[in-house]
């Protein structure tokens, strides 16, 4: 490989044709000049090919001229052809001079030279390019492939914020409702698209491995793991960025705040997703700001996109929510008074609108109508009417459905906060508390047995509870292992052990243990860090062996059960000793913040304020009464200005059950298609792959023996387990939950599409509608266009832009003639039948290949303009609605309509040189 050589991409077709820039023994740096886009790739494994094309193709140059190749000449390893153009004009071509659009796929010499494929792999291409064109056009990709349960409300922000050009937003639900999987579908439908690629996560110390398991169990997503070690690893042996390395990159906060030179290395790397979870820890007033704030501030600076994650929006100070909005639209959101003004100015709208919710056909007081009057009277819509002598209810109901729908346009944080409650969806199961007051053991008591009265307690909760499976969390991974160890030598107990000393590979099978409802564990024994990121909803008994001292903790536990569709009430059982700190815990949550029977809001703000006060009564148990007390004043007092400042509008921003019901609806859908089991078993058969079923829903996938190529996209050596069926992908975590967007499946896909394999097939049938020895010619074009991925053109484009099944008069017989009616006996294995097939009929095929060429041709044009016209009408109609906001909602950034207004216009000159490539053939010959 040298410099001025043209490569292809094998897994990425749409970059074109490739130039090398740069290439040394280690690192090939190629420019794609068709999208614009640079890659640098490792040239060990690089998925690349040389584009070399033979006497008799037809190429173009970069001005457009086409001819034909008649010789060709190399020097130095570089290319120059000899051309014949259509006036029968010799010219010198050098490959570096060629059109960056060219293909090198001819399926119409690999036809008449006889090396055919098997039909089925001429089935299966046709098939994935339908695909490719409906998920590039589906409003759920993105949102299908993950391993979650699809609730409406982290559906619908999901496709809301992923849906913006440069989403910078802060995600604000209530714990337990999913914020983690928000960012995860967000971060997950940016890269299928295209639109990211260099990620930075940042989250606290104690949360990164909950973040990495939930990236790779959930979506699929590997991040490379920074942390203290790795980077001095990295800074010993590379003179480059070590956050340059990698393109998603996983770290604390902490990490870069501690080390300076950290910092330096990030700021200085480019980001096209910025993502910090816990972000109300950031401290920020209008008179300083901390360092892990300004470092914040930078990265988000720098970054194109950017997610905050916080639970707790406001209830750490009016200032704290300020400085986070501050970091997502600096100039939105640059002066803190004007902000509380604006606020303090937008709270009677709120009450307008929760009105409108909650009675829509009440009348208004004269106040508020003022007030309603003067708000959207500046946008030249009339104003409904809700007056209830003016109109009947279900009229005064519609005219208060537009109402708040015009004023969730204007509501000032709408568009950059999302923040959803409990109080607002529907699905949570009810919490019950299962106290148990143990005694301390005595001086005389030596027997190990009692040593520790939650241990016999723990044998008769089991005894009491069974068949019921038992989930156990306690704080520390020594406290499971020993209480393993006791329960199978004291009591003949068997349990399986969740904890961060197991690699992940023996947390699956521990998880998958205890998931086996009929052979499996009846105890699950985790530690706090073991059982994060993981979902045990199967389950409904939790035993809380300790208490945590933060109540985040507590609830994160709890969380592991107390989920959206969890059927079963929640059973929490407490063991705890009398006139211990495990008591004082025990009062703290139950008396203080009512935190078992539900989650407390305003738990954070509690803890924080009275924390040095928890931390003496554990010392001293006698003054827990006080505190108990005034913990649970100040928690009644919290949480009522939390419910008296819920915003309605706000919540009903965050979640349109309208939208978010059709998205959960075609997840559904996509779920219950048996297309791709039966397209992914076809491929697999094809390829040589073997599969056969396994328990319950799932089957077992591994490499045979005869595959076409060493080794399957995405299948390890060893094979795995997989299920084409969400609800058992939920249930077993340890095994690969297959959709169209799973990796191994997306591969496959990339392998076809860019590959010749199946792209010229020849089988021999009988019709009644057809005589013995007439032909009919299948031909399959590829609608491209020189766009890069992030522009989304798929959305407007069909991937499979035309589909002909010509007969020997070049008629098209596609609509009156099903696919499967001339299905027929494949001759790839008689070779001395189909070459004296193709030579006796080579002239009509000809003829019948040029009559394909000649209506691509002329459908090229026709398809660029429909797909121009159908972007110019969804990007038009949003960039104007956005332009029109912009006028009455300052969260509407400019650089957003700034971003969409480029894309739009990137895209029409894209869509303006609509290409037809001829992608595969079949011959259909009549018996």
């Amino acid at each position: 490989m040298r410099p001025g050589q043209r490569w292809f991409s094998e897994t990425e077709a749409e970059l074109g044709l490739g130039l090398v820039l740069e290439a040394d023994v280690r690192v090939a740096r190629l420019l794609f000049p068709a999208t614009g886009e640079e890659r640098a790739y490792a040239r060990r494994e690089a998925p690349l090919w040389r584009a070399v094309f033979a006497v008799g193709d037809q190429v173009r140059d970069l001005d457009g001229r086409e001819s034909t190749v008649i010789g060709v000449d190399e020097q130095d390893a570089l290319l120059t052809y000899l051309t014949l153009d259509a006036a029968g004009c010799e010219q010198a071509l050098m490959e570096s001079r060629l059109d960056p659009h060219l293909h090198l796929n001819r399926p119409q010499r690999k036809l008449l030279a006889g090396r055919l494929d098997a039909d089925i792999w001429f089935g299966l291409r046709l098939r994935t390019w339908r695909h490719l064109g409906n998920w590039a056009a589906s409003d759920v990709r993105g949102l299908v492939g993950a391993r979650i349960s699809p609730i409406p409300h982290q559906l619908y922000i999901a496709a809301e914020v992923a849906g913006r050009d440069a989403p910078r937003v802060l995600l604000a639900d209530e714990v337990g409702l999913g914020k983690t999987i928000e960012a995860g579908l967000i971060l997950h439908r940016m890269l299928l698209e295209g639109r990211v690629r260099r990620v930075l996560i940042l989250v606290p110390e104690p949360l990164l491995h909950q973040w990495l398991v939930e990236l790779l169990r959930r979506f699929n997503l590997g991040f490379a793991l920074f942390d203290r070690e790795r980077l001095a690893a990295l800074a010993d042996t590379a003179d480059s960025n070590p956050f340059e390395t990698e393109q998603r990159v996983l770290c604390s906060l902490d990490l870069l705040t501690d080390a300076p030179s950290a910092a330096a290395a990030a700021l200085a790397a480019d980001w096209d997703l910025l993502i910090l979870d816990e972000a109300h820890h950031l401290h920020w007033a209008p008179e300083e700001s901390g360092l892990d704030y300004d470092l914040v501030q930078a990265l988000a600076a720098r970054a194109v996109a950017v997610l905050l994650l916080t639970a707790t929006p406001e209830q750490f100070g009016r200032a704290g929510h300020f400085g986070r909005l501050r970091l997502l639209d600096p100039q939105r959101f640059g002066d803190y008074a004007a902000f509380l003004a604006e606020e303090a100015d937008y709270a009677p709208v709120a009450e307008i609108a929760a009105a409108l919710l909650d009675d829509p056909a009440a009348s208004l007081t004269a106040a508020q109508r003022a007030r309603l009057d003067a708000l959207l009277g500046d946008d030249g819509v009339d104003q409904p009417d809700l007056m209830p002598d003016a109109q009947p209810d279900q009229a005064r109901d519609q005219a208060g459905d537009e109402i708040v729908s015009r004023l969730l346009d204007r509501h000032g944080t709408g568009r950059v906060l999302f923040r959803n409650i409990r109080a607002a969806i529907a699905g949570f199961p009810e919490r019950h508390v299962h106290a148990s007051a143990l005694t301390a053991p005595t001086d005389e008591t030596t027997a190990a047995d009692a040593a520790d009265p939650r241990r016999p307690w723990l044998v008769e909760t089991l005894r009491r509870l069974h068949p019921a499976r038992v989930l156990l969390i306690a704080a520390r991974a020594d406290t499971v292992l020993a209480l393993r160890r006791w329960l199978q030598e004291r009591a003949g107990i068997p349990a399986a052990v969740f904890h961060e000393g197991m690699e992940i590979v023996e947390r699956d099978r521990a998880a998958a243990y205890f998931a086996d409802a009929e052979d499996g564990a009846r105890i699950l024994l985790c530690s706090e860090i073991g059982s994060e990121g993981r979902n045990f909803q199967f389950v409904h008994h939790l035993v809380l062996y300790d208490l945590p001292l933060e109540p985040d903790l507590l609830e994160q536990r709890i969380g592991r059960l107390d989920r959206i569709g969890q059927t079963q009430t929640i059973e929490l059982h407490v063991p705890y000793v009398q006139g211990t700190a495990s008591e004082v815990l025990y009062r703290w949550y139950a008396e203080g913040l009512d935190a078992f029977a539900a989650s407390c809001p305003a738990a954070p703000v509690v803890h924080e304020r009275l924390v040095d006060r928890l931390r003496a009564a554990l010392e001293r148990p006698a003054d827990i009464d006080a505190l108990v007390l005034e913990a649970a004043d100040l928690r009644r007092v919290l949480n009522a200005e939390l419910a008296a400042g819920r915003d309605r509008l706000l919540e009903l921003n965050s979640h349109r059950p309208d939208r978010s019901a059709a998205l959960k609806a075609a997840v559904q859908a996509q779920d219950a298609d048996p297309a791709l089991a039966d397209y992914l078993t076809r491929f697999w058969d094809a390829f040589g792959v073997e599969h056969e079923p396994a328990s319950g829903a799932a089957l077992v996938v591994r490499p045979g023996r005869h595959m076409l190529q060493e080794r399957f996209p995405g299948l390890p050596p060893d094979g795995l387990t997989a299920t084409f069926e969400r609800a058992h992908a939920l249930a077993h975590e340890d095994q690969a939950f297959l959709t169209w967007e799973h990796p191994m499946v997306r591969s496959a896909t990339e392998l076809l599409t860019g590959s010749d394999l199946g792209s010229a097939a020849l089988v021999l049938t009988r019709h009644p509608a057809f005589k013995a020895g007439e032909l009919l010619l299948q031909m399959l074009y590829v609608a491209e266009c020189p766009a890069p991925a992030e522009l989304q053109a798929g959305r407007f484009l069909p991937r499979l832009g035309l589909h002909l099944l010509l007969d020997e008069h070049g008629r098209d017989r596609s609509d009156g003639l099903a696919i499967d009616d001339i299905a027929g006996r494949c001759l790839t294995g008689n070779t001395r039948l189909a070459a004296a097939l193709l030579q006796a009929r080579t002239a009509a095929i000809e003829a019948m290949l040029a009559a394909g060429e000649a209506r691509a041709r002329r459908e090229e044009q026709a398809i660029g303009r429909a797909a121009r016209a159908r972007m110019q009408t969804l990007l038009g109609a949003e960039l104007q609605r956005l332009q029109a906001l912009a006028r009455v909602n300052p969260a509407v950034r400019e650089d957003e309509i700034h971003h969409l207004a480029a894309r739009r216009a990137r895209l029409d000159d894209a869509l303006g040189r609509v290409h037809l490539r001829l992608d595969a053939v079949r011959l259909v010959a009549f018996g």
